[in-house]
């Protein structure tokens, strides 16, 4: 599972907008399995993890990552 740097000291939102640097260069690093849907797993800067999944928001041209919180997303 692909590994993706979020700026945060705890995992208690519903999404993550993954505009920084370091999740930027993860989300690079995926290459063609960077799509909507994509499980990753999200870690903090104490290396504290997330699963999650991703979609992408046109509008704005960002990734965000939705944890999951233990159900089938």
């Amino acid at each position: 599972m692909h590994r993706v740097f979020v700026a945060t000291a705890q995992f208690d939102r519903l999404d993550y907008w993954l505009h920084h640097p370091r999740s930027l260069e993860g989300l690079e690093a995926m290459g063609d399995a960077l799509r909507p849907g994509a499980r990753v797993m999200l870690v903090g800067p104490a290396g504290q993890e997330q699963p999650a999944r991703l979609e992408h928001q046109e509008e704005v041209n960002c990734w965000v990552a939705y944890p999951s919180l233990g159900t089938a997303d």
